[in-house]
């Protein structure tokens, strides 16, 4: 048992270290975030479980799982998009004061949308649920959309940035 215990914990710490050395003062963030998707889930599988008019179907749940996996990826994304940003950076001689400016702005944007979908979540199970909290987390989302349009500019005349990818 104690050397199935170190194993996993060995495995666990180098997957941390490894992990760390990307998202490097991030990583914590990262793992709040998973953790959120995790409870997200968890609560949603609640919710449907504790309504008259809703139930627990398999499909729904594979179908966030699904999502949870779309966001990962996006994750992933996001640090492929700034690893070449700052590999191009570095080739043209460009100082870059962050290293993963896309991914953190990413990750605050996943992990406040998840805690906001958690609380969501709970109120459909009927749980009341202090409005400072609700509050806050609309203005953290309201202020990482804002922070991040400043660090993007561009877009048409009007500024808007959201043309150039259709979803």
């Amino acid at each position: 048992m104690n050397d199935i215990k170190a194993t996993l914990t060995g495995v666990v710490t180098a997957i941390y270290i490894w992990v760390s050395a990307y998202f490097g003062v991030f990583t914590p963030l990262l793992v709040l975030t998973l953790v959120a998707m995790f409870c997200d889930l968890v609560t949603r599988i609640y919710a449907a479980g504790s309504s008259e008019t809703e139930k627990v179907e398999s499909k729904k749940v594979m179908l966030g799982i699904y999502r949870k996996l779309g966001m990962c990826m996006l994750i992933i994304l996001t640090l492929i998009l700034d690893s070449g940003l700052v590999l191009i950076a570095d080739t043209l001689g460009i100082n870059v004061a962050t290293k993963i400016i896309f991914t953190a702005f990413t990750l605050a944007w996943i992990f406040v949308r998840e805690l906001i979908s958690n609380l969501e979540n709970l109120a459909l199970a009927g749980i009341d649920l202090p409005k400072f909290i609700v509050k806050a987390l609309n203005i953290a989302r309201d202020k990482i959309d804002s922070a991040a349009d400043l660090n993007v500019q561009g877009g048409n005349k009007d500024g808007d940035t959201t043309k150039t990818i259709n979803h």
